[in-house]
């Protein structure tokens, strides 16, 4: 669980999600950047008498396809927040915080999703100045966020990952199985039907494949979140 979901429930802040969409059109480009022209795209008629192929559009601003445009908005939007006098921590620089006195307001950048939690002042003053700079879309409460699920309750906050529970669970064809009071493999006094008997000739002899190192990985992502008891099973 990240630091910013531990301080939201310590202090019973409100946690409220933006979204900036889209995104990667507020980068600038360091470097230049030629493209082909696009269907649809008019010469001017000075031009019309050669060969489309012959031109290119030099850009300005950065486009989705590039493969520098997570890193032009990423920059954009964090020189924006250090104008503001937002700090962060260069081993978390998605995370950036602005305090004064008592008063603070954390903000946690997911490429184009920003989750917002501070005190009332705090808070409603950074989302003003979002919303100045930026076209932002409220959301309203997080509800999903990094792959948690975060429930709003009276005394706090819930924070689980229910649905990737059940997507795990039915990944591996254990959404329809059943508990059992013990792991142990039972026996039958059929040796037809005990699981130990001798092997057949034609018989599998290490049984279906199954995806055993993929297991133990969605086991610790979700161990390593929501649920620590996995780690003892």
């Amino acid at each position: 669980m990240s630091k910013t979901k531990l301080s939201d429930i310590r202090q019973d802040l409100l946690l409220k999600d933006f979204r900036k969409d889209p995104a990667y059109l507020y980068g600038s480009l360091d470097n230049d950047i030629y493209m082909k022209l696009p269907e649809g795209f008019h010469l001017p008629e000075a031009y019309n008498s050669d060969s489309r192929e012959h031109y290119s559009i030099k850009l300005d601003k950065s486009l989705y396809g590039l493969k520098q445009s997570g890193r032009m908005w990423y920059n954009r939007l964090s020189d924006y927040f250090l104008e503001e006098g937002y700090k962060y921590d260069p081993i978390c620089p998605c995370i950036f915080m602005r305090r004064s006195g008592n008063e603070f307001v954390i903000i946690a950048v997911y490429v184009d999703d920003l989750n917002i939690i501070g005190t009332p002042e705090k808070l409603l003053k950074a989302i003003n100045c979002l919303k100045k700079e930026f076209e932002m879309k409220d959301l309203g409460r997080t509800k999903y966020c990094f792959g948690l699920q975060v429930e709003h309750l009276k005394n706090g906050i819930l924070v689980h990952q229910e649905t990737y529970i059940a997507k795990v669970l039915k990944r591996f064809y254990m959404d329809k199985s059943h508990p059992l009071s013990t792991p142990m493999v039972v026996r039958s006094l059929d040796v037809k039907k005990d699981p130990f008997r001798p092997r057949e000739n034609d018989e599998e002899f290490l049984g279906p494949e199954v995806p055993y190192l993929s297991a133990i990985g969605a086991l610790i992502y979700l161990a390593n979140h929501t649920r620590p008891d996995n780690i003892c099973c």
